[in-house]
Order: C-alpha cells, then sequence, then structure tokens
C-alpha cells in the first residue's frame, strides 16, 4: 500500500502547475492638464496577448515602446486628453481568471486614484473625487489569496490535522499573525529575503504538513508550527505586493488593506474543508477521499519543490 500511495503521490506532482499571482500595473502620471506618462506592466506569460487598454474618447495615445524584465513586459508611451480625465472610465481587455490590473493614477496637484479591474469587472470608472481609503489593495489581497494556488493547498492540508474548533482558531491566528509580521517586515525593507528561495520554501511547507496528514494518529499539530510557516508565507505575500508596488502616499495603509484582503479570503476558505471534516470525518469513504487528496496536495508540493529549487539555479 506504501508503494502504491508513494507512486500516487509522484504520478499527481507530474503535471501540476502553479500559477504565481502577477497582476497587470497600469500608471498614469499627470505631466500638465491634457498630458499623462504612461508605464503599463504585465507578465512576460502574455507577452503575445498583451492586455489592450481603452481609453476616454477624449483620449489618444502616442507610440509606444517596450522593455522587459525578468518578470514583466514594460510598455512606455504617452496619452494627450481633451478635457478632465476624471468622470470618464479606462476598460481593459484580454484579461483571463488569472490576471488582474491595478490601475494607478498620479494626478499633478498631489493627489492619486488607484483601482483595480479583472475578467468579471474589467471596466474602471475614475471618480471626481479621490476616495480616502485604498480599497484597491484589499482587492488585491483577497485574490492573492485565492488565486495563490500554493497557499489555499497549504491551508487545506493544514485543516486536515487541526481537530477542534479551538485549536483550529489557534493554528489560524497563529499562521495569520506570523504572515502579517513579514509580510510588514519584507515589504518595507527592514528583512529581505530571496523571493525564488521563499517560493522553494513554502513548497516545502505543503510537503511537510501533507506528510504530518497522512502520518496524523490524532495527534495535534501545534500552533508554533503554523506560526513558523506563516513567518515564510508572509514573504510570499510581500513578493507579490513588492511586484506590483504601492504607488499612493499610504503606504501604511495600503499594507493593512492588502492584509485584510488576504484574511477575509482566508476565512472565505477555510469553513469549506473544516466543516466537511467536522461532519464527515468517521465516515469511510471520506476518509479515503481525504487520504488521497493529502497525496495529491503532497504531491503538487513535491513538483512545486523541484520546480522552484531548479529555478533558483537556472
Amino acid at each position: 500500500m506504501k508503494k502504491i500511495s508513494f507512486f500516487l503521490f509522484l504520478f499527481f506532482s507530474f503535471n501540476s502547475y502553479g500559477h504565481e499571482f502577477n497582476p497587470a500595473h497600469l500608471i498614469l502620471n499627470e505631466e500638465s492638464d491634457t498630458s499623462y506618462s504612461v508605464r503599463l506592466f504585465y507578465p512576460q506569460q502574455y507577452k503575445n496577448n498583451a492586455p489592450q487598454i481603452l481609453y476616454p474618447t477624449n483620449c489618444k495615445t502616442s507610440s509606444i515602446s517596450k522593455s522587459s524584465n525578468t518578470k514583466n513586459i514594460i510598455e512606455n508611451y504617452s496619452l494627450t486628453c481633451i478635457g478632465d480625465i476624471k468622470g470618464r472610465s479606462i476598460r481593459f481587455e484580454n484579461l483571463d481568471f488569472l490576471t488582474d490590473a491595478l490601475l494607478s493614477i498620479n494626478f499633478i496637484d498631489g493627489s492619486s486614484y488607484e483601482s483595480i479591474a479583472g475578467s468579471r469587472n474589467p471596466e474602471i470608472n475614475i471618480p471626481l473625487r479621490q476616495s480616502v481609503y485604498p480599497f484597491a489593495y484589499f482587492n488585491l489581497g483577497f485574490d492573492h489569496l485565492l488565486k495563490g494556488i500554493d497557499h489555499i493547498v497549504f491551508l487545506i492540508c493544514l485543516i486536515f490535522l487541526v481537530t477542534g474548533f479551538i485549536h483550529l482558531v489557534k493554528v489560524i491566528t497563529a499562521f495569520t499573525v506570523a504572515h502579517s509580521i513579514t509580510l510588514s517586515l519584507s515589504f518595507l525593507g527592514i528583512v529581505s529575503i530571496s523571493q525564488s528561495v521563499i517560493e522553494a520554501l513554502i513548497a516545502l511547507t505543503i510537503i511537510f504538513v501533507a506528510l504530518d496528514a497522512i502520518d496524523n494518529k490524532n495527534k495535534k499539530f501545534p500552533w508554533y508550527y503554523a506560526f513558523g510557516f506563516g513567518l515564510l508565507h508572509g514573504f510570499g505575500f510581500s513578493g507579490a505586493l513588492s511586484e506590483i508596488g504601492i504607488n499612493n502616499n499610504e503606504l501604511a495603509l495600503s499594507l493593512l488593506f492588502f492584509n485584510i484582503g488576504i484574511e477575509i479570503a482566508q476565512l472565505i476558505v477555510i469553513p469549506i474543508p473544516f466543516f466537511m471534516i467536522y461532519f464527515l470525518n468517521d465516515n469511510k469513504i471520506f476518509k479515503n477521499i481525504k487520504y488521497f487528496l493529502i497525496l495529491l496536495i503532497g504531491g503538487i508540493g513535491v513538483y512545486w519543490f523541484l520546480d522552484r529549487i531548479i529555478g533558483i539555479f537556472f
């Protein structure tokens, strides 16, 4: 049975792929009452299907110059508008489910506006008045957890190790506090660790909890393990936010909203597997399904770990 389990463990890891959350970012800097300098970042994997931006009808774009770095294609051009851009709409085309687009506008009077678009809400209406709260970063945090598959499979496997509501609260609180600490420390530049190394270590945490869940004989998963794993995942959250950048003057508030978005998404994910385990834990069929899911998650973790370790050196 162990040999069969090991085979399944590796078999399901073979074709598993983890999508990294890396949204597009459109930055408009107002240079005068009628013109803006524009910079658009979008992931390298979309170089043949770049986001298309439909500006208000009173605006025209100049020719585009392109460059690139290891993760993004970068487009630079200017935008000239007749009249104010406030009160009008910008629409993003060619955004699939795994790609969002953050819009940042810096006005000449020192004010700014930020919002996020996606495949389900591709159009952004620029308000006449500036919003006090950076809700765009709440949406980014929310989307990052729900679209960050490695974080979701880790949480699901972690819940397989938790028995009882009070124990769940302790483990999730420890995980939340820890990733909030390293998210802030890393983004502010106080602590710096290679993002490639962090991504590999996050995959390793998935393997660890999968192996522990397979061998779980009614033992309690220590909250301090969750705290340690949360520190690593916080660096991962920070890496995603650093790629996008915070383009307004409310750094602390934007970080807070990003973190709150992560927590709300986390609270949406957790109850589903927890209540399934609570009500079906004594069911033999469910036990077999749970065992299969743990093997699958562990196999995915093995694939991601090997893939990310190779990526560090090549």
